[in-house]
């Protein structure tokens, strides 16, 4: 575990935020490569992915304040130290995905072409993210007696959450071997980039962008990752919010409510499809 790469005086680099730093300068790189070719000025792009960075960061940061607002209460202000970890993914989803249909709609811009675009980078940046969550020490899975199983520090939030609830001794020098849920999910998203990256690419060829097929790279993405988020949430051990008191968490709802949304947005392309006129 290293949540600080870097000390040169006040000055720390935190391995979550390079992490994400990284993430998104390739999820960029993605873009760029795949919609120069039809018909996105890398200009537009980059002004685009800087909104959705902005936003997305504020919508994972606010849904995961709101689930854990118990460990914020006493010290509101700490929410805005979001280099220190703790976000939700789902949140960035919603508030890009929102920034982005309110930026088409002032553009007059088709929104489900960019979205497809964007779906195939986010998984980039998704993996990135989780490779941060697991040198940060955050999202970590269950105690386990896996070969794959990891340890952290005594300070790391794992030993810290597991001497708490009685798991081990005060004088625990690290914590119990535990799954890395965060690398499961990483390797998740790698695999749902690329299955994505060829989605597109078969889809819409260089110099064209399908209308009547536009959303099913998005409707793919939200399948891909409803379902391994759902799964992945099943091996995670940090303190989860069951927000309708059953046995789901707040992701797995979501995921269950992408699962759903990927199933209109894949009916709606193929009702487009029947629609369009015969040559």
């Amino acid at each position: 575990m290293h949540s600080v790469l870097l000390r040169l005086g006040e000055f720390q680099l935190h391995s979550y935020g390079l992490c994400l730093a990284l993430g998104i300068l390739c999820a960029y790189g993605v873009l760029v490569r795949l919609g120069r070719s039809r018909g996105f000025s890398s200009d537009r792009l980059a002004n685009l992915l800087a909104l959705l960075v902005v936003c997305g960061l504020a919508g994972a940061r606010t849904f995961f304040v709101v689930e854990h607002w118990a460990d914020y209460r006493a010290d509101p202000a700490s929410a805005l130290r979001i280099w220190e970890g703790g976000l939700m993914f789902y949140g960035s989803i919603v508030f890009g995905a929102a920034a982005l249909v309110l930026h088409c709609r002032a553009t007059r811009t088709p929104v489900l072409p960019l979205l497809d675009l964007f779906a195939v980078a986010v998984p980039v940046g998704q993996a990135f993210g989780r490779v941060g969550c697991l040198l940060n020490g955050c999202c970590y899975g269950r105690p386990s007696g896996s070969r794959l199983a990891v340890t952290y520090p005594r300070w790391s939030i794992p030993c810290v959450e597991q001497i708490r609830a009685g798991l081990l001794p005060e004088d625990a020098a690290r914590s119990l071997p535990v799954l890395p849920s965060q690398l499961f999910e990483a390797a998740g998203c790698v695999l749902l980039f690329l299955a994505l990256l060829w989605l597109y690419r078969r889809l819409n060829p260089p110099a064209a962008v399908s209308r009547t097929r536009a959303g099913l790279v998005l409707a793919a993405y939200l399948a891909g990752y409803g379902v391994l988020r759902f799964l992945v949430e099943t091996t995670r051990a940090d303190e989860r919010a069951h927000p309708f008191g059953g046995p789901l968490t707040i992701s797995q709802a979501i995921s269950v409510g992408c699962l759903l949304l990927a199933a209109a947005l894949a009916a709606l392309a193929l009702l487009r499809n029947r629609k369009r006129p015969s040559a």
